[in-house]
């Protein structure tokens, strides 16, 4: 299986037009990882919660931490999880998981972040009014946010992904970069997870992602569910090549 490199990762999605900006508050290096895939919710008992980060492969990224900040209500800015990043695998992934019922299905943010010097509790926005008053990190490097749309809920993340964000009316339950290490600081870099647990390691026999929706995959790359194709396609020919045209074909 072929492994794009951040590097290469980065070419083809300039070829597709599909760079953007990078946040003014953040200058990320080449080399630093991203947020790249997660589930906090799935059909049944939420036994298969993970965070995924992608980067170099086979690097240590100790130096980051991933966190997981409230967003409902009095709650707003509570660190409920902070999850120190280990080392990647061949193909640069590493994931935080499997939790059951660790993070949880309402508002929440997640952060990438380096050289974190705060603790699970810390409340990093005491008012509540959405504007983080501490940042016990050097460097913030990525972050993406859910919402389900509470009144009072507050997201810290540039990127929210809200109900309707793709056209569907449920809150995301997971989502993925599509393709694999896109990061334009856009909701278009993500494509919500299959709810139904396609590719979670405790399901089996489940029916395939959706068009449209992503397969869950935990330290893999990232892909979409298959097209469903009812009518033929016309898919490949040849009229003509070197030499007597004694091969042509179309399939």
């Amino acid at each position: 299986m072929f492994y794009a490199s951040r590097l290469q990762t980065s070419f083809f999605i300039a070829l597709l037009g599909m760079l953007g900006t990078i946040a003014a508050q953040n200058v990320v290096a080449q080399s630093d990882p991203l947020l790249n895939e997660f589930v906090f919710n799935h059909d049944g008992s939420d036994s298969d919660e993970f965070v995924e980060v992608f980067g170099d492969a086979n690097t240590d990224y100790s130096a980051f931490t991933v966190l997981e900040i409230e967003g409902d209500g009095s709650g707003a800015g509570v660190i409920d999880g902070a999850f120190p990043v280990g080392t990647t695998n061949a193909g640069g992934f590493w994931i935080a998981g499997f939790f059951g019922n660790v993070i949880e299905n309402g508002t929440v943010t997640l952060l990438l972040v380096k050289d974190f010097t705060g603790a699970t509790g810390d409340d990093l926005d005491p008012d509540n009014d959405g504007t983080l008053d501490s940042t016990p990190w050097s460097q913030l490097v990525d972050a993406v946010a859910v919402t389900d749309g509470g009144g009072s809920d507050q997201a810290y993340a540039a990127t929210v992904l809200a109900p309707g964000f793709d056209g569907s009316s449920f809150t995301p339950g997971g989502a993925s970069r599509i393709p694999n290490g896109t990061d334009t600081d856009t909701v278009a870099d993500w494509v919500r997870n299959d709810f139904d647990g396609d590719g979670l390691p405790s399901f089996s026999g489940v029916s395939p992602a959706d068009p449209g929706e992503a397969v869950n995959t935990p330290e893999a790359i990232n892909e979409l569910g298959a097209v469903v194709v009812t009518d033929p396609l016309l898919n490949e020919f040849v009229f003509n090549h070197d030499g007597s045209d004694s091969d042509e074909f179309v399939e």
